[in-house]
C-alpha cells in the first residue's frame, strides 16, 4: 500500500484495483459478493493506517487503467481470496498491529525527510540517512522518480555515509500551480542549483556526487558551477546528449522525442498520456518497479512538467561540461544497457580529466537502481578513496 501510495495520490479518484488474476498479471475482472466486501474493508483499513490514499477494489465492469493494474499488481490482493473466511475477518487485527511499527512506513520512517524552498521558491522534497558525522554524499536521481526508486541506493549507501537526495522540481508534493511552474526555470542549471539548495539545507558545504541515469547531466552541471562544492562524482549509467560523438540507443532516441513533444503545452501532453493508460503499455515496463517508473506519466499535468524538466536534460549537449569537472570521477555502465548507451559513458570517461571507467559485463539499466552489492560495493570503495 505503502509503494503505490506515490502513484495512488496523482491518478483520478477513485482508484480501483483488481483481485482476479489470470496467469501473472491482473486481468482486470471485477470482485463481487460479500468476500469482495470484506476485502475492501480491509483495504480501507489499511490505506488510512498508513495515511495512504484509499483504493477502490474493481466490482464494476469498466476496465482499468495501466496505472490501476499497476496497483493491483502491488496489492497482490488474490491471495486474499484463497484465505478462509475467518481468517480474513482477523485480518484488520494484524493490520493495527502491523501499522503501528514504524517500519511500516517504509522510506517515510527510514529516511529523515523535509521540504524546503530552493533557491527560486520551488518547493523539493529532501531525504536523509546516515550519521551526520561521516563523509557526506549526495545521491542525484533520475529526473521525475519518486524517492522508492533511489530508496535502495539511499540505504546502502547510509552504511557508510551520510546521504541526502531530493525529488525533483515541480513533481511532488506541494507541486505549486501551473502559473507557479511556469513561472520557473526547468532547465539543467535550475536543477544543479536544487542540488546545492539541498546541500545548503542540509548544511554540507563539500559532498561526493553519485549520479543514476539523467541525474549525471546535473551532477556534472553542479560539479563545473561550484567545484569547490563537490569534491568527487560518480556517474552510473548516465543518459548524455554528446551529438554525432557517441551514439543513443532506440530507447533514448524514443523518450527524447516524446519529452520534446509533451513539453510543447499542456494540451500536447495530455494527449499523449492517453497512451500510457492503455494496459498494452506494461508489457516493456518491469513490475516491480512500474509503480515508480511511471509515475510521471500518471496524468496530463504531470507528462508536462516532466517533459519540460527531463526533456532539458536530454537535450542539455554535455561536451562543454566535461572541460570544467576537475573532479575524481567514476563512470560506470555495462556492455549491454540498451537505455542508455554505453558508448555515451565511454566518451564522458575519455574526455573528463580525472576519470576512471567501469564496464559491467551485464546489467540492464533498471538493475543499476537495486543498488546490488557488486554495485553497492564499488560505490563505497570509490567515494571512501575520493570523498573528502
Amino acid at each position: 500500500m505503502l509503494s503505490v501510495a506515490p502513484l495512488a495520490s496523482v491518478l483520478d479518484a477513485p482508484v480501483r484495483a483488481a483481485a482476479t488474476w489470470s496467469g501473472a498479471a491482473p486481468n482486470g475482472r471485477p470482485t463481487r459478493g460479500e468476500r469482495g466486501a470484506e476485502i475492501q474493508a480491509l483495504l480501507d483499513r489499511l490505506a488510512d493506517a498508513v495515511a495512504a490514499p484509499r483504493v477502490l477494489l474493481h466490482r464494476d465492469d469498466a476496465p482499468l487503467s495501466a496505472f490501476e493494474l499497476i496497483v493491483s499488481d502491488r496489492l497482490a490482493l488474490a491471495s486474499l481470496l484463497e484465505l478462509p473466511p475467518e481468517v480474513l475477518r482477523a485480518m484488520p487485527r494484524e493490520v493495527d498491529e502491523i501499522a503501528k511499527d514504524p517500519r511500516a512506513r517504509g522510506a517515510e520512517a527510514v529516511l529523515a525527510r523535509s521540504e524546503i524552498a530552493s533557491w527560486d521558491g520551488s518547493r523539493l522534497r529532501v531525504y536523509v540517512d546516515g550519521p551526520g558525522d561521516r563523509k557526506a554524499v549526495v545521491l542525484v536521481p533520475a529526473c521525475g522518480m519518486p524517492i522508492g526508486l533511489c530508496e535502495p541506493w539511499m540505504r546502502r549507501l547510509a552504511q557508510d555515509f551520510r546521504v541526502v537526495t531530493w525529488e525533483s522540481r515541480g513533481l511532488f508534493g506541494a507541486m505549486g500551480t501551473a502559473e507557479e511552474f511556469d513561472a520557473r526555470a526547468h532547465d539543467v542549471e535550475a536543477q544543479a542549483r536544487d542540488l546545492l539548495a539541498v546541500m545548503d539545507h542540509v548544511g554540507v558545504e563539500r559532498a561526493h556526487a553519485a549520479a543514476l541515469c539523467g541525474g549525471a547531466v546535473i551532477a556534472l552541471a553542479a560539479a563545473g558551477m561550484a567545484p569547490e562544492r563537490i569534491s568527487s562524482m560518480s556517474l552510473w549509467h548516465g543518459d548524455y546528449e554528446l551529438g554525432q560523438d557517441a551514439p543513443k540507443t532506440q530507447h533514448q532516441r524514443d523518450v527524447q522525442t516524446l519529452m520534446a513533444m509533451a513539453g510543447r503545452g499542456r494540451a500536447q501532453a495530455a494527449g499523449l498520456q492517453k497512451m500510457f493508460r492503455r494496459p498494452s503499455v506494461l508489457a516493456k515496463v518491469r513490475a516491480d518497479m512500474a509503480h515508480h517508473v511511471m509515475y510521471p506519466y500518471a496524468s496530463g499535468e504531470l507528462l508536462y512538467r516532466y517533459g519540460r524538466l527531463n526533456g532539458t536534460i536530454m537535450e542539455h549537449d554535455c561536451r562543454p561540461l566535461l572541460h570544467r569537472a576537475g573532479q575524481p570521477t567514476l563512470v560506470v555502465t555495462s556492455h549491454d544497457d540498451a537505455t542508455a548507451h554505453p558508448e555515451g559513458s565511454r566518451y564522458v570517461a575519455g574526455k573528463l580529466p580525472r576519470a576512471e571507467l567501469h564496464v559491467g559485463e551485464h546489467g540492464d539499466h533498471l538493475s543499476l537502481f537495486e543498488a546490488g552489492s557488486r554495485l553497492g560495493d564499488l560505490a563505497a570503495g570509490f567515494i571512501a578513496s575520493e570523498a573528502n
